[in-house]
């Protein structure tokens, strides 16, 4: 199914937000057959809906992703351009507007006729249910288009398409998609093409895209052909293995987390350059508290020292940030908590702080289990806030592959 996007708001075309909903649908739409073809993001201007409608239209497009403009405020006017694009005159859902004024006056909010407009329902369509917020979406024909209009909110937008416009794609669609996202860290997208490329080649009817972030490669390989798809995704994965760390778009701190909690692993983190970021992405995982026993962010020398027992003459012979001291930090989390593993980062973040010695964007983490305690050193060149997410990412993959030999 060829389906085009339009994104209205125009805080997506002065920067001040990102079309996130335009990226996330295009990503998973072809799992369902679906494929993107176009997109374009328009203000919020009844004028500029027709034209992105009529040219999405003549372009015999099957469907018609919308999202925005769909809330009770006078720049929400998605709903009455397309009633007013498909002659359509809507009628109140009673029924849901009860619901609604309910719904506003057991959170203490006042109730306002605005919201009436999110109660409409159309005569020539349809509505989608939303689970997640007040604003339904809606559902029109045009020929043989589908056209369908959900509010810009991410979190309600991914649920009204899991939901309701996904299935709708699959039943439509004439292909059956086979489709898999291979999540790596740790290698370039240069290397990765290096090591896969004569092994794709041999597979034209396979599409295998690369896309990179600065958090690592993801590789998304699709086709229509069951038995090379298999083929050729097992080749991949056997030639690059240890770099791949989920096959389901799974963030690399859930594989973590679910690896220490299913293997009864206990962890600490000693955090000085990321602040604190590993312990954050690690306890956004359900269940975690189960194995994290806790973390400290030693930001100065002092703290290092009363907190985490590194040596002073450690700190004046060789520097905050140094292979000995990350050792140190990681030993000291894991004795102070009493965890299995203790994990350390210190490091120059940047902008300021550098030497020739020690440039910015060096970074020590150190690991430390019952058995063995080590550092790893690298130099990232980045911004600050940069420097210190590729860090936190490199120091979850430490784990990762640590884990795993703690438990052979």
């Amino acid at each position: 199914m060829k389906i085009g996007i339009i994104t209205i708001g125009s805080e997506l075309l002065n920067g001040l937000r990102m079309d996130t909903n335009a990226h996330w649908i295009a990503k998973n739409a072809i799992l369902f057959g679906g494929e993107v073809i176009s997109k374009t993001s328009i203000l919020d201007k009844e004028e500029d809906i027709f034209i992105a409608l009529d040219n999405f239209l003549k372009r015999n497009i099957e469907m018609i992703i919308i999202t925005g403009g769909l809330g009770p405020t006078h720049d929400d006017i998605t709903a009455k351009s397309l009633y007013k694009y498909f002659e359509d005159t809507p009628s109140l859902d009673i029924s849901y507007w009860e619901k609604l004024k309910d719904r506003f006056i057991k959170k203490g909010y006042d109730v306002s006729n605005l919201n009436k407009s999110q109660a409409l329902i159309p005569t020539r369509g349809d509505i989608i249910p939303n689970s997640k917020g007040t604003a339904r979406g809606l559902y029109f024909k045009s020929n043989n288009a589908k056209i369908v209009a959900m509010p810009g909110v991410p979190n309600e937008m991914k649920s009204m398409m899991r939901n309701s416009v996904f299935p709708m794609i699959q039943k439509s669609s004439k292909i059956s998609m086979h489709y898999k996202i291979l999540r790596t860290t740790g290698i370039y997208e240069s290397q990765l093409f290096n090591i896969l490329s004569e092994h794709i080649d041999k597979y034209s009817n396979v599409n295998v895209a690369f896309l990179p972030s600065y958090l690592g490669v993801d590789i998304r390989i699709s086709s229509t052909d069951k038995k090379s798809y298999s083929s050729l995704s097992e080749t991949i994965q056997s030639k690059i293995g240890d770099y791949i760390f989920s096959e389901d778009n799974t963030p690399l701190e859930e594989v973590v987390a679910k690896r220490l909690i299913r293997n009864k692993i206990t962890i600490s983190t000693a955090e000085s350059c990321t602040g604190g970021l590993i312990s954050d992405r690690l306890t956004n995982v359900p269940g975690v508290s189960s194995v994290y026993i806790g973390g400290l962010v030693a930001y100065s020398n002092i703290q290092k020292i009363n907190l985490l027992e590194v040596k002073e003459k450690t700190l004046l012979d060789h520097g905050a940030v140094s292979e000995k001291t990350a050792i140190e930090m990681a030993v000291g989390a894991r004795k102070r908590f009493d965890s299995d593993i203790g994990i350390s980062t210190t490091g120059i973040a940047g902008p300021d702080g550098g030497s020739p010695e020690k440039p910015i964007g060096l970074v020590y983490i150190g690991f430390s289990s019952k058995t063995i305690s080590k550092s790893y050193k690298f130099e990232f060149n980045h911004d600050r806030v940069t420097n210190k997410m590729i860090s936190s990412q490199v120091a979850l993959n430490i784990l990762r592959k640590n884990i795993a030999k703690l438990i052979k």
